[in-house]
């Protein structure tokens, strides 16, 4: 027979309860208090709450019977409601098999209906204070919903959402806030939460709440920015966030706040500490987060200009460029400072992706000239990305150039010559530089080639194919600039790309094998290159001055392309046959391997039209000068084989070419 338990007799009931709270019982124990429980549910109810703080009680506890009763008290009187939601919310703490126990159980549908009934109205904030039912309630959905998809679902079918609300809004005691919030931040992974929660007002909630971060204890603030950093995944809610509130610049705020507390943090810290652990991320860092991927709306990277906003955060990242020299004491709160500027740098050359707010960036092109100045390679990176969309717009471009911005681009490259992020980047602004033809003789004038010649011998591809581009705009339809190009030594390595013969390529990780398969990529656009460079000085005295400055090296990397097995290839070293046989038809003819790739090229069944058609067409120049050469080559015969050819073009090319044999 169980006695008869009452606050009184409780310890008499249950001589082994402990004041610890992480007190861990053994089974035998924990069994004892279940069947106690069972018989006089309350006020033992509060024993197993608190028998539940440890982990290792939550297993057995349920195992041995209590979910039941706990359920059952959730429809009894207000004090019952609030020891069993308590005790709920202990047990499926960290605890996945106790939270499904409990959804099976049907407590999720009565925790919620204990919130309706509480008239705790999600829209209206006037005469409404929260009781420790409610914020125990809100703490177990918090639990209940934490990575538990099923539970999620549950809350949010019960209409969860709108009475969690009711708290945030309506609550006089920060705990019952602080739960109502973290159970909307566990709520919110669910991918149908999200369309929810982003179409109610707790967004608007929110950023009234972040308005005022002073009078919120930290966890909280970090649980809602935590909640609107999941909710901008769900594309529909970006411009809702924006929408309805100035958000960019309520979130700003915000990071400045936090920015000055981890200050203060650094300058009590010791210089100590592994240097790859940086704890817990700030809600500076979370934040930045957030606007990255708000911005990444193009709807929204306009109010970026609000309230002047850009200004406002350029001076602030500039005020604390101080916090990258190499005096200040290395300590975790300083590695996650820099990490918050080197987000806020990015932030801006996000947003200037857009024409207004690169307008308006321009303005104080003298703010983001000094960014370039801080010696850190991610805090280059962003000034970069800034200056690469400034340079976008042509109009801009130009005025950028005059300024001499693009010669600061240049020392970027210098300055991080084994950082393949901040040179691929510099590549990238040049070349946006260099689309406007005003700039082109300007950017040659200064010294553009040497520096990105050097990128088409480094052991990066990304670099080669970048580099490639940038000396393919800046050449276009501009004999003086190739010629200085080749000046440069430009012409070999650009060949030895041609060839696939580039540099050994870098291993990415360490234990990699070094065997690297190239990207032809590179190989297409270096060949491509070297066609333009050909086919803008076929003719007259530019071509005789440029062709002088190549070599019979060309016709080995024209034979490479010729057998490639890959058509694209094939097709850009066919136009080079042509466009080499219009300046220098005595290096193929004198060449029997070049000779042979050609016949080769014409047999193949895999061969394509525009491939055929470019052999053809150089095979019209060689015949003026070379004919017997090619009929000893057999190269005749091998056109037959194109006279009859399913496409038209080709075949009455063929036809033509014969009749020069005959």
């Amino acid at each position: 027979a169980t006695p008869k338990v009452n606050m009184e007799g409780l310890s008499a009931a249950l001589p082994f309860l402990s004041s610890d709270p992480d007190h861990l019982y053994d089974d035998e124990q924990l069994q004892q208090m279940v069947s106690v429980f069972i018989a006089h549910p309350m006020p033992v109810a509060k024993a197993v709450g608190d028998a539940a703080r440890c982990e290792g009680n939550r297993g057995p506890l349920v195992k041995f019977g209590c979910a039941r009763p706990l359920v059952d008290l959730l429809s009894e009187n207000d004090d019952a409601k609030a020891q069993a939601a308590r005790a709920i919310g202990n047990l499926c703490y960290d605890h996945p098999e106790n939270r499904m126990e409990f959804h099976k159980l049907g407590a999720i549908r009565l925790l919620v209906s204990i919130l309706a009934s509480q008239e705790a109205a999600p829209t209206s904030t006037s005469n409404i204070t929260t009781t420790p039912l409610e914020r125990n309630v809100a703490g177990a959905l918090a639990n209940l919903a934490s990575e538990t998809p099923e539970c999620q679902l549950e809350i949010l079918q019960a209409g969860g959402v709108e009475y969690l609300l009711g708290v945030v809004v309506g609550g006089a005691d920060e705990h019952s806030v602080a739960m109502a919030v973290r159970a909307l931040m566990n709520l919110a992974e669910h991918e149908k939460a999200q369309e929810v929660i982003g179409s109610s007002d707790v967004v608007t909630a929110y950023y009234e709440m972040l308005t005022d971060t002073d009078s919120l204890p930290e966890p909280v603030v970090a649980d809602v920015v935590s909640t609107l950093v999941t909710l901008a995944r769900f594309q529909p809610n970006r411009l809702v966030m924006v929408d309805r509130c100035r958000a960019i610049a309520v979130l700003f705020k915000v990071v400045q706040q936090s920015v000055n507390e981890m200050k203060m943090e650094h300058d009590l810290d010791e210089p100590e500490g592994d240097p790859d652990d940086d704890g817990e991320q700030p809600i500076a860092l979370a934040i930045t987060d957030l606007l990255l991927s708000l911005l990444d709306d193009d709807n929204i990277k306009p109010s970026f200009i609000l309230q002047n906003l850009h200004n406002e955060v350029l001076a602030f990242i500039l005020h604390h460029a101080y916090l990258f020299e190499r005096s200040q004491p290395v300590t975790p709160q300083l590695r996650l400072l820099q990490k918050v500027f080197r987000q806020l740098t990015k932030i801006v050359g996000v947003a200037c992706i857009n024409e207004q707010v690169s307008h308006a960036i321009t303005s104080q092109l003298t703010s983001v000239l000094k960014l370039t100045t801080i010696i850190d390679p991610d805090m280059q990176l962003g000034s970069l990305l800034i200056l690469g969309n400034l340079a976008r717009a042509d109009e801009q471009s130009v005025s950028l150039v005059e300024q001499g911005v693009h010669k600061s681009v240049f020392s970027m490259m210098v300055e991080f010559p084994n950082d393949q992020r901040v040179q691929q980047l510099a590549i990238g602004a040049l070349r946006n530089f260099a689309i406007p033809v005003a700039n082109r003789n300007r950017l040659t004038d200064d010294g553009i080639f040497p520096p990105t010649i050097r990128m088409l011998s480094c052991p990066n591809q990304v670099l080669q194919f970048a580099a490639v581009h940038l000396l393919r705009t800046l050449t276009a339809g501009n004999v003086e600039a190739a010629q200085k190009f080749v000046n440069d030594g430009g012409m070999e390595s650009l060949l030895l790309l041609v060839c696939g013969e580039g540099p050994n390529l870098e291993d990415e990780d360490e234990g990699e094998s070094s065997e690297k398969v190239k990207d032809l990529r590179v190989q297409y656009e270096a060949t491509r290159y070297l066609v333009r460079l050909l086919a803008d000085t076929k003719e007259g005295q530019d071509r005789e001055r440029f062709t002088s400055c190549i070599n019979e090296k060309m016709v080995t990397g024209i034979i490479s392309l010729l057998l490639s097995p890959f058509s694209v290839l094939q097709e850009e070293g066919s136009f080079a046959l042509a466009m080499l046989s219009l300046v220098r038809p005595e290096w193929i003819l004198g060449d029997n391997d070049c000779l042979s790739s050609i016949c080769a090229v014409i047999k193949s069944p895999t061969s394509t039209s525009k491939a055929n058609l470019s052999v053809l067409s150089a095979l019209h120049e060689l015949g003026k000068t070379g004919l017997q050469q090619l009929k000893d080559a057999g190269v005749a015969d091998a056109v037959m084989s194109l006279a009859s050819s399913t496409d038209p073009e080709v075949s009455a090319s063929a036809a033509e070419t014969l009749s020069y044999f005959k």
